[in-house]
């Protein structure tokens, strides 16, 4: 009879020649039978969460790759595995953690620096991201595909000539390096030169290294440079293709994730039945010594100006933003879900509520954001579903809702690319972007109707239209001074780190084009639009 010991080699061996030939199947078999055999090691582990990775299954894949790491503590490479499982799996943060470890193993690996880039990138910290690839770059010059990342960065931030000179450097090591055309083509696009930047772009499509998520983002860039052309038709095409690349990237780790609509919808029909006075108890909180001057929340929905308008307001030395980072979502967690969750919030009182309100500033303040003595804005779209959590907490703030042509929204966020989650993920198709846009509106009009808030509707075509009126009567909502520098957001902008992904489009003067835009994609909209329709009638947009 064979020995444990002969055994165990016996697996070790067949899975390392399995994973050194490519065949995760039977890498991932013989580690079963393994591990079922009783036997634990490292190598079992991660030949699993490397079979399940190529299945695209990411969350499975961290538990197998932690496992791995537990019994190899002191192992970068399984730490750096580890963090590249958790920013798949929309943890980015814990992504970083893991890299920060293994970087105290093995400090000079230019591997891990540029991957704790990435992670650092996909949280939306693009300063940290940065830094990570310059420390690669550092310590590997040739490494190409930091070089691009920060030829990434410097396009998204504005900076063309910089963006150029990192894509080049990072093209003469590797002439296909995607990213790095990436890069190019949304230099080309930002300048108009449109037939340039697809050129790039289908350059870059031809590369063998373009498929999933590089794939898709090359297709997303390329139906801007088709549109850009005026070529609608070619356009939506690569926008649909994109989108559907990043569906069959992303449908198999969120199967199990509840619907972002439903959960919006179950929300709103519970807020219909609690009686309207629920919101009122509890009083409004206590004083603040180092608290703001005014306290606002600006709202609405994704890509209905509020990037804009928090970066007009932002030239102003007395406004303190917090750059759309999530300062509700541990309180959200807590006291939005359906039923318990808001029945709790309903009945918030004395200390329990006061604890809940200096949890929030505590995370404001972990950003690093100063609100003493400021008009603090505090900016985050789809904080129109918290809205009885911030009317509760918070019920002397005020709330500007921005509004955009909804059939404009609905594009807008079909044709550009967020990080995919379980609520992005319904932006993958027009149905479920205009069902969610739906579902979020309804309780917005539910929370508008029924709870007391102090509430400015902003409309990003008038802003448009007309910039200075519209601006000062949000700052008069804001009691907050007008200033002529307000007009001159844009190049105050191109100073400053934009988590949005309409960081680009705030970096420009004011421009129209944005308004109607939906109109020359009417026919590929026509599925959709009629779930819209009631919106578009309620907030006097016209129907054609």
């Amino acid at each position: 009879m064979a020995s444990s010991s002969s055994t165990g080699d016996f697996y070790l061996q067949g899975v390392a020649q399995a994973v050194a030939a490519g065949n995760l199947p039977r890498a991932f078999q013989l580690a079963t039978n393994a591990l079922q055999g009783g036997l634990r090691h490292p190598v079992f582990f991660n030949a699993r969460a490397l079979w399940f990775e190529e299945q695209l299954r990411f969350p499975e894949a961290v538990r197998e790759f932690e496992q791995a790491q537990a019994l190899a503590p002191s192992d970068p490479v399984l730490l750096n595995a580890l963090g590249m499982a958790y920013v798949r799996s929309n943890r980015a943060s814990e992504g970083v953690a893991a890299f920060d470890r293994a970087l105290a193993l093995a400090p000079d690996s230019a591997m891990i620096h540029f991957r704790r880039g990435w992670a650092c990138a996909s949280t939306g910290d693009q300063q940290a991201a940065r830094q990570s690839y310059e420390r690669a770059i550092e310590l590997q010059p040739n490494h190409a595909e930091a070089l691009a990342a920060l030829a990434s960065i410097a396009a998204r931030d504005s900076k063309s000539d910089l963006a150029r000179d990192y894509a080049a450097r990072a093209l003469a090591i590797d002439p296909g390096e995607p990213t790095a055309i990436v890069a190019l083509g949304m230099v080309e696009n930002a300048a108009g030169n449109f037939a340039e930047a697809e050129a790039l772009l289908r350059r870059g499509l031809t590369d063998g290294r373009a498929v999933g998520h590089t794939r898709a983002v090359l297709l997303g860039f390329l139906g801007d440079a088709l549109a850009g052309q005026e070529r609608s038709d070619e356009a939506f095409a690569a926008y649909r293709d994109k989108n559907e690349e990043f569906r069959r990237l992303h449908a198999p780790r969120l199967a199990a994730s509840p619907r972002a609509t439903d959960t919006i919808s179950q929300l709103a029909a519970h807020i219909e039945t609690m009686p309207e006075d629920a919101w009122r108890r509890g009083g409004a909180p206590a004083p603040v010594a180092d608290g703001p001057r005014v306290h606002a929340f600006l709202l609405g929905f994704l890509r209905s100006g509020t990037t804009l308008l928090e970066q007009v307001l932002n030239t102003s030395a007395e406004v303190a933003n917090l750059e759309e980072r999530d300062s509700l979502a541990e309180l959200s967690g807590q006291f939005m879900r359906v039923p318990d969750g808001l029945e709790a919030l309903a009945v918030l009182d004395g200390a329990a509520l006061e604890a809940a309100r200096a949890a929030y500033w505590k995370r404001v303040r972990g950003y690093g954001v100063e609100p003493a003595g400021k008009v603090f804005l505090d900016k985050q779209p789809l904080n129109t579903f918290n809205l009885p959590l911030i009317s509760k907490l918070f019920p002397e703030a005020k709330v500007i809702f921005a509004l955009r042509d909804p059939r404009d929204v609905l594009f807008s966020c079909y044709r550009r690319h967020f990080e995919v989650n379980a609520t992005m993920f319904e932006f993958l198709s027009l149905a479920g972007g205009a069902r969610f846009y739906d579902a979020v509106m309804r309780v917005g009009e539910l929370c508008r109707t029924r709870l007391p808030l102090t509430v400015h509707e902003h409309r990003y075509e008038d802003m448009i239209e007309d910039f200075d009126g519209r601006v000062r009567a949000v700052c008069d909502f804001l009691d907050l001074e007008w200033s002529e520098d307000m007009r001159s957001f844009s190049t105050a902008a191109r100073e400053r780190a934009i988590r949005s992904p309409s960081a680009a489009q705030v970096r420009r003067p004011l421009y129209s084009e944005g308004v109607g835009q939906w109109r020359r994609y009417a026919a590929q909209l026509e599925p959709a639009l009629p779930i819209l329709a009631p919106w578009v009638k309620r907030f006097g947009y016209p129907e054609t």
